[in-house]
């Protein structure tokens, strides 16, 4: 069933691989201190999870119907990214150093497609397990909610290698026209749709759920309704197997679905290994293409910066926007990284935007001066931390061109502020626009949005440049999979406690001459809450200032400090 003794040697091979490799990333004791933090914080996110749902599973009643339907809802969201997910990976996939070696071995191609299966469904038990824990948590019975979640993504495995091999098939012209598609952009929105319609539904305007199933029973919510719509049953019907073992009620329930369960997972894996499809030559295809979208998120070009060139920008002016100095010459040339990929850094960034905007202005509707100000401060410091994550335009995205920056003839803090200050315009320019629409759909436009104006490029320079000056510090070449997840998790968690002291540090400096303010504008002057928000908004943007010039500051000495030789990324 699994494949030629060759592929399970080579299977062993691999792993004891991954393991020397790892053994060889820990050589540094940073790396140690990353793994154990990104450990701890795994294990207390679980607990976490698992504690909170302890203390309600006895308090919380929850209805059977609606534990189903939601079950069958996300196995439908689930069945449907892993299959536009295969258009992206057409054929049998294999990595690079593999694929040449593989094809023209002496083996029948069934066990080559049993091999990677294997491989494949190897990898997605830890997904499983994380999977199968939670539902646990929330489902009646935890033993069958964990082994039926496990099953099920077992499966899903399957079906996405099935659907890869059958699209990948040389004269398949339905492959050949989901090349041109834009799939990805269909999947994101697919689910952004879903999730937002079922968000709705249960959470949105109740006039409209009336009027779209009609008078609910008293207790009754809109999602319940949604599940006993004949549409939706013959839409998740065929989920049934896999929905009745993860919400059985006991053992006598669970073990005849999940035998079915089973039977049907090894009907599939059979079946894909023997489908009459020739993938050689889309393989190969997808590998290459596999390799070289590795190769840039090795480079450091992640987010909305991992995407290609577009031909038609190519074409396009850049713009001097920082002056033709060297600062301006070296903001130029990142200006246009961006320009050239203005189509994987606009779309990403404008769904971001949409998204948080959205969700603020449902939130924070009144046309009030209080409304208005904190929707749009809360706006532009949530799209800051999005829009930071998803954009990386700066020293991250060039580590390879590090030996090249080191040979300029510019001042240090130059460099670092002609490197960054694009990426915080692009944020500060997309935010901007998204507080301006929410305040024209609110109507309310206070004068006090121009503190909020001022203030966000403060904090999002300072947010880049502590990124960028940790990089700098201790330069990261990430790897890609699962074998280097712990060690990012723990650097993620130490860059999030170095960003909490600064921006802590920055609000404790602020907080003395405010509050002495607030003190003296109540008890003197007389002032009101507005009046007081224009002063605090000067006092901070005084501090956020000096906070950027030290950075500035630091940045440069940590460029002059970069050691082409010696800071490679690890």
């Amino acid at each position: 069933m699994f494949g030629h003794p060759a592929f399970r040697k080579l299977l062993a091979l691999k792993f004891k691989g991954g393991v020397r490799a790892q053994f060889q990333k820990l050589r540094r004791p940073l790396n140690w201190v990353y793994m154990l933090v990104g450990v701890a914080v795994f294990v207390f996110w679980y607990l976490s999870i698992f504690l909170v749902s302890l203390a309600q599973r006895g308090a919380v009643t929850r209805d059977p119907e609606t534990i189903e339907f939601g079950a069958r809802a996300m196995l439908l969201l689930l069945t449907v990214m892993t299959v536009i997910g295969a258009f992206n990976h057409r054929g049998l996939y294999l990595p690079k150093e593999e694929i040449e070696l593989a094809f023209s071995a002496p083996v029948r191609r069934t066990d080559l497609v049993r091999y990677r299966l294997l491989v494949n469904m190897l990898r997605s038990v830890l997904v499983g397990i994380v999977f199968g824990l939670l539902s646990a948590m929330r489902m009646p019975l935890a033993f069958a909610a964990f082994c039926g979640t496990l099953v099920t993504i077992c499966t899903l495995t399957v079906l996405g290698q099935a659907t890869a091999i059958l699209l990948g098939g040389a004269e398949n012209e339905f492959a050949r026209l989901a090349k041109k598609l834009p799939l990805r952009i269909v999947a994101t929105v697919l689910a952004v749709v879903l999730a937002g319609s079922v968000g709705f539904l249960v959470f949105g305007d109740q006039d409209f759920a009336h009027e779209l199933f009609g008078a609910l029973p008293e207790g009754e919510s809109p999602l319940l309704r949604l599940a006993r719509l004949p549409a939706a049953r013959f839409v998740l019907a065929p989920f049934t197997p896999w929905v009745r073992a993860i919400t059985a009620p006991d053992l006598a329930t669970f073990f005849p679905w999940f035998g079915a369960c089973c039977v049907l997972w090894f009907l599939l894996f059979e079946f894909t290994a023997r489908i009459p499809v020739d993938f050689r030559e889309l393989s190969l295809a997808t590998s290459a293409d596999i390799a070289r979208r590795l190769n840039r998120v090795r480079r450091g070009w992640m987010g909305a910066s991992a995407s290609t060139v577009d031909k038609r920008a190519l074409s396009w002016r850049v713009p001097w926007l920082f002056g033709r100095g060297p600062l301006g010459a070296i903001a130029w040339l990142k200006l246009g990284q961006i320009v050239r990929k203005a189509r994987g850094s606009l779309l990403t960034s404008s769904l971001i935007v949409l998204l948080v905007t959205v969700f603020f202005t449902k939130a924070l509707d009144e046309p009030t001066f209080e409304h208005a100000f904190a929707g749009a401060a809360l706006l532009a410091t949530v799209g800051t931390l999005y829009l930071c994550m998803g954009l990386r335009f700066d020293f991250r995205s060039d580590l390879e061109l590090m030996s090249s920056i080191k040979t300029w003839p510019i001042a240090g803090w130059r460099v670092f502020l002609g490197t960054i200050l694009p990426e915080v315009a692009l944020v500060s320019l997309l935010l901007s626009a998204a507080i301006l629409v929410r305040a024209a759909i609110t109507g309310a436009f206070v004068p006090e949005l121009l503190c909020v104006f001022v203030l966000q490029p403060l904090v999002t320079f300072t947010w880049v440049a502590v990124d960028n000056a940790v990089f700098l510090f201790s330069p990261l070449r990430y790897s890609p999979g699962q074998e280097s997840a712990l060690q990012h998790m723990g650097r993620s968690v130490y860059l999030l406690l170095l960003r909490g002291v600064v921006f802590g540090g920055v609000a404790f400096v602020a907080a003395v001459p405010v509050g002495l303010f607030v003190l003296f504008a109540n008890e003197v002057l007389g002032w009101g809450l507005r009046g007081i928000v224009w002063v605090a908004s000067a006092i901070l943007a005084g501090v956020l200032l000096a906070a950027a010039a030290a950075l500035a500051w630091l940045g440069g000495r940590l460029v002059h400090r970069f050691d082409v030789a010696r800071d490679r990324g690890t």
